[in-house]
């Protein structure tokens, strides 16, 4: 790929790519490749992207692709940093296995996922395995919460029936692309890698509408960290595309899918993303100057919405979500008290 160094050796037909955006988490990658790169499945690959990290990142990696000779291990490097949306973009390209998974380099697995992944994969060959996580916080290790899927039967290989996983995206929030493996060209055909943040919210709920096969392993396999110099954690303009991805996801619910169910939570998520970031601006220690263009940022995007407050209350309780529909009205009428 052009301006990308590639560490690529010439391996062969891999089964699955582990994919690994990098950026100053050169204190986290330890605890994530001691898990994961002893006994990797053959036909296996983990392709990391340095996006020009300050830190040491790269060195660790280095360190550990001496450490394992033997485990398939390629090493993109980016000439300048491109940001996490266009790295998945460039990870997704540079891998030509029959299954993906994006896995955050700044979170745990378990040990032996990726052996229990690679099973399921060869036995029953879904389109999408979904699996269990808990979300922990940095520092103390505290284990906030554990997330149990709502999917039923597990354990089997299932047929996707009128959208029902687009509807468990969205309606229950499942929109991550680490607790799941997906066929590659799946992920390929129907991603668009252009927003700059929020981009599993984005794309996530678009591929598992097309997956005709799914298969739920009701297994933690993911500890995702919550620390504060991340981008979902930390106020910046990157905040802002939230409400971009929900949009995005809300019109597809509309026009493609033909959820007015999905698209009526999705215009409602954005208003009150919008209302939440608005409140949080008013409150938290930043630069003014700072403050005001993710202001104007968030006001620009939010101003792309096809419907208004009122009418997505409307529609909200036309789908019979009366409670959303009143807790919009309240939310937004604090807004206007407070001059947003």
């Amino acid at each position: 790929m052009k301006g990308i160094k590639d560490s690529y050796a010439g391996v062969g037909r891999m089964d699955l790519s582990i994919l690994i955006p990098v950026f100053n988490v050169e204190s986290y990658l330890s605890e994530l490749l001691d898990t994961l790169l002893p006994d990797l499945p053959a036909l296996t690959e983990v392709i990391f992207y340095d996006d020009y990290s300050p830190d040491n990142s790269l060195a660790v990696i280095r360190q550990y692709q001496q450490s394992y000779p033997n485990v398939n291990i390629r090493v993109l490097c980016g000439q300048k940093n491109l940001g996490i949306t266009q790295v998945r973009k460039c990870l997704l390209q540079a891998s030509h296995a029959e299954y993906v998974w994006f896995i955050d380099s700044d979170d745990r697995i378990e040990r032996q996922a990726v052996e229990q992944i690679q099973a399921i994969l060869n036995q029953h060959h879904p389109d999408v395995v979904l699996f269990d996580y808990d979300v922990f916080l940095d520092g103390c290790g505290k284990v906030k919460y554990h997330e149990h899927l709502s999917i039923a039967p597990a354990n089997t290989l299932l047929h996707q029936k009128s959208g029902e996983l687009y509807r468990f995206a969205i309606m229950d929030g499942k929109h991550y692309f680490w607790n799941k493996v997906f066929r590659r060209i799946l992920v390929t055909d129907v991603s668009h890698f252009t927003i700059p943040a929020y981009e599993d919210i984005a794309n996530t709920p678009t591929v598992l509408n097309q997956c005709q096969t799914y298969f739920y392993y009701p297994r933690t396999l993911v500890h995702y960290r919550i620390w504060p110099d991340s981008i979902v954690q930390k106020m910046s303009l990157k905040q802002a595309y939230g409400i971009e991805a929900y949009l995005i996801q809300a019109d597809y619910a509309d026009v493609v899918v033909g959820d007015k169910k999905c698209c009526a939570y999705l215009l409602y998520k954005a208003h009150l993303y919008y209302f939440r970031l608005c409140r949080k601006l008013a409150k938290i220690n930043l630069p003014e100057k700072e403050k005001a263009a993710i202001l104007l940022l968030a006001k620009q995007l939010y101003a792309r919405k096809r419907l208004s407050t009122c009418a997505t209350a409307s529609l909200l309780m036309r789908t019979g979500m009366w409670g959303k529909a009143a807790k919009l009205m309240l939310k937004s009428g604090l807004a206007r008290l407070s001059g947003k």
